[in-house]
């Protein structure tokens, strides 16, 4: 802007005030009654104000107070962001002296801007039901009861005219409940050639899993996949309620991803299972466009990859032949986390039991690596995969124990990859890898370490006029955001022994941990919101057709979101510092 701000009309004034937070939500008659209070006033470089009372809004310029800089439509005072502010570069402001600050403060949307937690301040409104929230009992359909001595041909008919998939079988003297289902029907009867008056209890499974009506849709989700089920059965005691099935949990919150999950279970050829897997970025676009949240739509999608790792190993093993013992694949990174954007890449490893497996397991691995690379999951650039990171588990948990003993850079680095472990198929018993991981309070040296290394890396917050770029002038909401938050969840994950991968589950863990629980649900809050933008950007490249990225250009970023950036990264940078200043600086 070159025009003096104290000789533009007023609609110029109300226009500059509508692109920012939170003038942005004032209705056009209140904003007008607004501006005619307001008052502008210049500030040489060098000169100093008092922003203890009062309003001030930074039409154009630059502003320190208290160590941080604020600059073109930032606000100052009205109880919050107090003090002695110094001008940096000669600076217009808009200025609501304390007579006629008093009233405006007592607007709900100022109110709100200037004394809410960040949290608040960044909120925006949820869309659909939370998986998190929704017990099973809400879900379930009616069950279907048979009896073990009926013939598979009986129970397929009855399955075939009530529509199911699926049904329970009482088991002799109140043992429970024996599950048929569909793909028992095919792997047990069809795929042995076994006789159609076969009775259902050689090919019935018992007793089945079950689920109280009270648990989450979530915790059954996690169940249904790591047990490698599709029907849950829901109980109440000795009785049984109903059945959910994996796609019914999913259409909770959308039918189109839970769509895609089932065909990828159901692909019969990895022909199929790759066409299957790259429609999700475009549905995951779809819904986003719908309303839905980057939350939510990270979460969902985490299980349609899960489902293209579960299948994908299957199909491979189907042309290798049978483990030769039990396995863990570990998921890595943001899809270990469920909070991925529209172009994960792979991140995992394998955990044996014994080193004369390593020649099967390490050729499974490089085909199944090849497939997800084919299916749009490229691998990762820096070549943390099952097929150069396979370990037994004896031999992992000693690793582990080296990056306590030598915190050097690279087996700090190390931590930050591989302490947040998702297991997503196989039968081995990890639970001493994940107490090992989780001793690490117990090394203060290594975690004081690993606290420099998650405050050495600070967003862009002290850059002056805009929030500073690359050569292209972008910003990389991943490498400058997400991954700062990231680091300090896994902080207080370590120190409070919560054991996963969720920044979420992390940040809301109970404990004495690092982080005040103020400060965990403000870096929530900021988490949220970059998710979003980062989606928001990359549906936009998708629909463009353009390579998909975190880095967002800043031209591309509206008043209200630069404002928020601005505040979310000085909100972390305030973080680093403390727990900066605990460890001894940097």
């Amino acid at each position: 802007m070159n025009a003096d701000p104290s000789r533009v009309g007023l609609h110029d004034h109300e226009r500059f005030l509508r692109q920012y937070p939170p003038y942005s939500k004032l209705d056009a008659a209140t904003l007008e009654a607004l501006v005619r209070d307001l008052e502008v006033v210049y500030r040489p470089a060098g000169s100093t104000f008092n922003a203890s009372s009062g309003l001030f809004v930074i039409r154009r310029g630059e502003v320190e107070l208290g160590g941080e800089d604020y600059t073109d439509g930032e606000t100052l005072g009205g109880g919050v962001r107090t003090g002695l502010a110094r001008a940096q570069t000669d600076t217009w402001l808009y200025v609501l002296p304390p007579a006629q600050a008093a009233p405006w403060l007592g607007h709900p949307a100022i109110q709100s801007f200037l004394s809410s937690a960040l949290s608040v301040r960044l909120g925006t409104p949820g869309a659909g039901p939370d998986l998190t929230n929704v017990p099973v009992g809400e879900i379930m359909r009616p069950v279907h009861l048979t009896t073990p001595q009926h013939t598979v041909q009986q129970a397929a008919a009855q399955m075939r005219q009530a529509r199911v998939s699926s049904l329970m079988i009482p088991l002799p003297g109140g043992q429970g409940f024996g599950i048929l289902t569909d793909k028992d029907l095919r792997n047990k009867v069809l795929a042995e050639g076994l006789p159609s008056d076969t009775p259902v209890a050689r090919a019935m499974t018992a007793p089945a899993l079950t689920a109280p009506e009270d648990l989450p849709a979530l915790s059954a989700l996690n169940l249904m996949f790591r047990s490698n089920i599709r029907h849950l059965p829901v109980v109440q005691g000795d009785r049984v309620l109903g059945m959910v099935g994996m796609a019914d949990l999913l259409r909770v919150q959308t039918r189109a991803v839970g769509y895609v999950v089932q065909d990828l279970l159901d692909a019969p050829d990895i022909k199929t299972l790759c066409a299957a897997a790259q429609q999700l970025p475009s549905h995951t676009a779809h819904l986003y466009r719908a309303g839905q949240r980057a939350e939510h739509l990270a979460r969902l999608a985490s299980y349609a990859y899960d489902a293209l790792y579960r299948r994908a190993t299957e199909l491979v093993q189907a042309e290798l032949g049978p483990a030769p013992g039990d396995y863990a694949w570990l998921l890595l990174g943001s899809i270990a986390r469920r909070e991925c954007g529209l172009n994960p890449d792979q991140d995992h490893l394998l955990l044996i039991e014994r080193e004369e497996q390593r020649p099967y397991f390490r050729e499974l691995a490089v085909r199944v690596e090849n497939v997800l690379a084919r299916a749009g999951l490229p691998i990762c650039a820096g070549g943390v995969v099952a097929s150069r990171h396979l370990y037994t588990r004896e031999a992992y948990i000693e690793q582990i124990g080296t990056w306590f003993r030598v915190p050097d850079p690279q087996a700090l680095l190390n931590v930050t990859i591989f302490f947040d472990p998702r297991v997503v198929m196989g039968t081995l018993d990890v639970r001493a890898v994940r107490a090992r991981r989780l001793s690490a309070r117990k090394h203060p040296a290594f975690m004081a370490h690993l606290t420099r290394l998650a405050v050495s890396q600070r967003p862009p917050v002290r850059l002056r006029r805009r929030l500073g770029w690359g050569q292209d002038e972008t910003i990389d909401l991943k490498v400058q955001g997400l991954a700062r938050i990231t680091d300090l969840a896994r902080l207080q994950a370590l120190h409070v022994g919560e054991a996963h991968p969720s920044t979420f589950v992390r940040l809301r863990a109970p404990g004495p941990g690092l982080l005040h629980p103020e400060t965990c649900d403000d870096l929530l809050g900021a988490y949220r919101y970059l998710l979003d933008l980062r989606l928001e950007h990359q549906v936009g490249q998708l629909e463009r057709g353009e390579a998909l990225t975190s880095a967002l250009p800043l031209e591309a970023l509206s008043g209200p979101q630069e404002v928020y950036l601005r505040e979310i990264f000085k909100f972390i940078g305030r973080v680093q510092s403390v727990l900066a200043a605990q460890v001894g600086g940097l």
